[in-house]
């Protein structure tokens, strides 16, 4: 089977490939349907990150939020045209003296073994017809699921992790600090997994504060407004601005809080390790999710108020015919100032 592959070869420059699609012992090949692009696929685009690392990356295949169809299945685990999402994280067989057990941690899982493939990092992603891929990576959607929808599984699987990576009680007062998609998700899903949390979201844009569905929000900048005995504070800044929002949070937080890191930065970032000290704060990474956080996503988008939330992330479809309509897609994302995503249709 061949199909039509849309890789990043340079900053700003993609070639159309052929691939030839053969499916493996253990795959399932699938027809991609619908993807989102995110903050990493435009860092990749744009050629933001050091000049060796990209010269590993290049030629590769963007994107890693995506849904498709079954075409084929050998192992006969799903039928064909059941719609799937394609968790993008690979982790080999049979791995033997492995040093650092880490598949083994409850907490962190096989999404941080460092034998692990993670599509559009260093494998190939979902940007093109056909893929074939490990059946233990996909999981089904249900019928009443909207496939649209289902493209942000990956980044409601995210913020599932980030909440078990820290293990929240829900009794707490929680702070989100990022008025982005991430940031959005995760304020949605802890209201719908931890009722009794109080939410507080602190962001720089009022309009997109005001479609969060929290208890409270403040524009951030002015510590003083923020009165809430804030125990536990997730950043979904990321990038430059992290340093700003890192040292906010500790100057805002109890004492003895605890700080989730989920924001990526791509250069070193300045923080107030004394007042960290002074305060005994603990600090969390967290971006990573597994295959059971993919599954509890689809379950949680089951729930029609849920999913109705998650649908306010949907900006305009933009129809992949060709590799022109690619770039305009990037470019797109790339002026994208709402609160939500452009999701690509492949029609290939």
């Amino acid at each position: 089977m061949l199909g039509k592959s849309y890789k990043i070869v340079e900053p700003r420059r993609f070639d159309l490939y052929i691939d030839d699609i053969i499916c493996n012992e253990g795959e399932a090949v699938v027809r991609i349907e619908y993807a989102s692009i995110c903050k990493a696929d435009l860092r990749y685009y744009l050629g933001a990150r050091d000049k060796r690392t990209l010269g590993f990356k290049y030629p590769m295949n963007l994107l890693h939020e995506a849904v498709g169809t079954i075409v084929l299945d050998k192992t006969q685990t799903f039928n064909i045209r059941d719609k799937v999402v394609l968790v993008p994280n690979i982790v080999p067989k049979g791995l033997k003296n492995c040093l650092s057990c880490i598949c083994n941690i409850k907490e962190l899982g096989e999404n941080y073994c460092p034998h692990s493939k993670f599509a559009s990092s260093n494998y190939n992603g979902f940007s093109r017809e056909y893929v074939n891929y490990p059946i233990k990576n996909l999981v089904p959607i249900p019928e009443n699921i909207d496939l649209q929808v289902a493209t942000f599984s990956e980044l409601i699987s995210v913020a599932i992790s980030i909440c078990r990576r820290f293990n929240l009680k829900g009794n707490e007062t929680i702070g989100i600090w990022g008025d982005g998609v991430l940031g959005y998700i995760l304020c949605v899903v802890i209201r719908y997994m931890y009722s009794n949390a109080k939410v507080v979201v602190v962001g720089k844009h009022e309009s997109k504060l005001k479609q969060f569905p929290a208890h409270t929000y403040y524009i951030s900048g002015d510590k003083r407004m923020i009165k809430e005995n804030i125990s536990v504070a997730y950043e979904c800044v990321g990038g430059k601005a992290s340093s700003f929002a890192i040292n906010e949070i500790v100057d805002c937080i109890l004492a003895g809080g605890s700080i989730i890191l989920t924001g990526v930065a791509e250069e070193k970032v300045e923080i107030n390790t004394r007042k960290i000290l002074e305060k005994g704060l603990s600090l969390y990474g967290a971006t990573r999710s597994k295959i059971s956080d993919f599954k509890k996503a689809v379950i949680l988008l089951q729930n029609d108020n849920f999913r109705r939330d998650i649908s306010k992330l949907l900006l305009n479809e933009i129809q992949i015919r060709n590799i022109v309509d690619f770039y305009d897609a990037f470019e797109s994302e790339l002026s994208n100032k709402a609160l939500g995503r452009y999701i690509l249709k492949f029609n290939v």
